[in-house]
């Protein structure tokens, strides 16, 4: 067995010769975290039959408002460097879509307003996206509501109400963030 003479001794001459480098905490101010959250917006939905009223008139727009929540949360607001909105549509429709999607404040009022977004007919993968720079629009960290509008072409033909053709449309805002200690 070892003495506990030895075990100390061991120990002493091990601390006492090792190497050791000063803490540079500096280097904790300089650390830089870089996440990337996504946020569901919208989904929805659409077949021919809801584009006509209840009295049989043939309507050529649709608009659907929805809030969002994430962006108001005061501690990722101020470091979120780039917002990248994605869309997926699907148009099975028997014409073309054009999307306007906006994003708005608590009171409706217009924060940012995307390019309008055509999709033709039978367009059944359309993918679009846009990257907003924060420091060009700051006022985008304003948004709590989401407006999008569908308008469809105006070919002169009715819509067949019992057409089984649907129009998809999904969207999300990926949020890049860019914060320190």
């Amino acid at each position: 067995m070892i003495s506990p003479k030895k075990i100390c001794l061991g120990l002493s001459l091990l601390l006492l010769t090792s190497c050791y480098e000063s803490l540079d905490f500096k280097q904790l101010n300089e650390f830089l975290v870089k996440p990337v959250f996504t946020l569901a917006l919208n989904y929805f939905s659409i077949v021919p039959s809801q584009f006509i009223s209840s009295n049989g008139t043939q309507q050529i727009s649709v608009t659907d408002i929805t809030d969002i929540k994430g962006l108001q949360d005061v501690y990722i607001t101020n470091d979120i460097v780039r917002l990248d909105f994605n869309a997926e549509i699907k148009n099975e429709l028997d014409r073309g879509v054009t999307i306007t999607v906006d994003f708005l404040d608590r009171i409706s009022r217009l924060t940012y307003s995307f390019t309008a977004i055509t999709v033709e007919s039978k367009g059944l993968d359309y993918i679009y996206l846009e990257a907003i720079d924060i420091v060009a629009y700051p006022d985008i960290l304003n948004t709590s509501k989401v407006r999008v509008k569908l308008e469809l072409e105006n070919t002169g033909v009715p819509f067949n109400p019992d057409d089984t053709g649907e129009f998809e449309f999904k969207s999300s805002a990926t949020l890049f963030i860019e914060s320190s200690f």
